[in-house]
């Protein structure tokens, strides 16, 4: 187990707490400040057709690894795996930013990944080391306000990066803070810590999970380079790895994915929803930039602005859904927001059929979508939390938290799949077969092609991403059925009446790491 000393024989607390802020801000920021860049990364790498594996490939190394870390950090110190993490992160960065190759810049993802998968969970446990229940409700705003700053300020970060510098500097910009964090956490922290017996760390699971995970998306998105009874093969392959992975996780003494939880109805459902919720908001971030500058001619900055709104209105409404959770509940909370969620997937849908009209849909789309993350999101996690013990309610939380990301890389790839396929059907009814798509994502880069190239790739993109938007119309409806699988009535805890204050902090805790 690892103390780490308190502000009475540690004088540097602030230091510390400074260091872990900007440990977050670096979490954060990453997974915004990419997906206005990739249009320009693909315009330059090539690789239209494993695009979405640079999304993927970063969330599932970061969701597989963080509950391992979660228990090495309990093994071995917060402060040694916090500093491993940071530098995994850091030279996964580094090497993102110099990849010469869409096949190496995925690679360099996973490294940059497994090191995310570390921040977030240590730097929540250090700040329970570091600071009482009543010290963490203050501290827990300042964590709040720096999480959603940097979650508002990447796109447009991204897009400025891209424009005037290089698409290159969204992976370097975080390194210089992951950097300052370390020195902070070597020179500040002094940490003793005490063995004890620990359950063992399921590695099986932990390996059967991210190989089924692989295997599953190299089914879907191993497009016209693998034939159909290949891909057969693999979704065969995924299907028996996961569920040898199941049956890992009955026998094993600390599972990394608990399985009683998902079959409960009610944690179920919320768990369900926020695994398509983490598809949607995954794919929204991936797919707009591209229709953005690929069909609209757009250049990154412009496509980061569209995408701010979303986060804007989701930092707003989810503080409003704080509020009102208790007394609408958590199923109609929840309901009022996947019909937002839908309403504004569906303005995305108008817009991309129409796409010399399609800002005002977009804007109003991300308005109304960040308007119904606030609740649906809040309330799938606290309905989860609410149905469990106050001891079971980590491993509830970190399931929400562990679907929602899954659907996210999961959600993207599938995502990605329909836009290669139809894609690829569209240029080949025009006559296009040979076009080189990545020119057509960057302005500077249009003069490679003809006019009637251009129009030709820019159309079949179009239509292309209109089915992606389509697909993900189909998630919203289906995250709005998954709300009404949440329990009725006023939210009224479900174990003992002592948890109403820590639902409070839970409520903090979701309004800042949720968005």
């Amino acid at each position: 187990m690892s103390v780490v000393e308190n502000e009475a024989t540690m004088p540097g607390r602030a230091m510390v707490t400074l260091a872990l802020l900007l440990a977050m801000a670096v979490a954060a920021l990453e997974q915004t400040v990419v997906s206005t860049a990739m249009p320009s990364i693909i315009a330059q790498l090539k690789g239209l057709d494993i695009y979405p594996w640079v999304f993927s490939a970063y969330l599932l190394a970061a969701t597989v690894s963080t509950p391992i870390y979660g228990k090495l950090a309990d093994i071995f110190g917060r402060k040694r795996i916090l500093l491993f993490g940071l530098a995994l992160f850091a030279l996964g960065s580094m090497l993102s930013g110099m990849a010469q190759s869409m096949p190496s810049l995925i690679a360099m993802r996973v490294v940059q990944g497994l090191g995310a998968g570390a921040l977030g969970p240590i730097v929540l446990t250090m700040l329970g080391d570091l600071f009482t229940l009543q010290e963490r409700a203050k501290v827990q705003g300042l964590f709040s306000a720096v999480w959603g700053g940097s979650s508002l300020i990447g796109p447009a970060l991204g897009g400025i990066l891209t424009d005037r510098l290089s698409w290159r500097w969204v992976f370097f910009v975080t390194v210089p803070f992951g950097l300052i964090s370390a020195w902070i956490l070597m020179r500040y922290v002094h940490e003793k810590v005490e063995r004890k017996s620990v359950a063992p760390i399921d590695w099986g699971g932990a390996t059967l999970l991210a190989v089924g995970s692989f295997l599953l998306l190299m089914g879907v998105l191993g497009g016209t380079e693998i034939s159909s009874r290949g891909t057969v093969g693999l979704l065969a392959m995924a299907a028996v790895t996961l569920m040898l992975f199941v049956r890992q996780e009955r026998v094993a003494a600390d599972p990394v994915l608990p399985l009683d939880l998902v079959l409960s109805p009610h944690i179920g459902s919320a768990i369900a929803g926020s695994f398509l919720i983490g598809a949607l908001l995954f794919g929204i971030d991936t797919y707009i930039p591209l229709f953005m500058q690929g069909v609209r001619g757009g250049t990154a900055t412009s496509a980061g602005k569209m995408i701010t709104p979303l986060f804007l209105s989701w930092s707003i409404s989810v503080a409003v859904a704080a509020k009102v959770v208790v007394r609408l509940g958590f199923r109609r909370t929840a309901v009022v927001g996947s019909l937002f969620i839908t309403a504004g997937v569906f303005s995305l849908v108008v817009g991309a059929a129409q796409p010399s009209a399609s800002g005002p849909f977009f804007l109003v789309g991300m308005v109304v979508i960040g308007i119904g993350m606030g609740p649906a999101s809040l309330s799938y996690i606290l309905s989860v939390q609410n149905e469990v013990n106050w001891g079971r309610r980590g491993v509830a939380t970190g399931a929400v938290t562990f679907f929602r990301t899954m659907g996210g890389a999961l959600g993207v790839g599938v995502l990605g799949a329909t836009l290669a396929f139809m894609l690829a059907r569209r240029l080949a009814a025009s006559n296009a077969v040979g076009i080189d798509i990545a020119a057509a994502l960057r302005p500077e880069t249009h003069k490679l092609l003809t006019g009637p190239q251009l129009m030709a790739v820019q159309a079949a993109l179009g239509r292309s991403l209109r089915d992606v938007f389509l697909q993900m119309f189909a998630m919203a409806v289906l995250a709005c059925l998954c709300s009404f699988g949440l329990r009725g009535g006023r939210a009224v805890a479900q174990g003992n009446s002592a948890t109403s204050a820590l639902d409070q902090k839970a409520v903090e805790l979701t309004v800042g790491i949720e968005h």
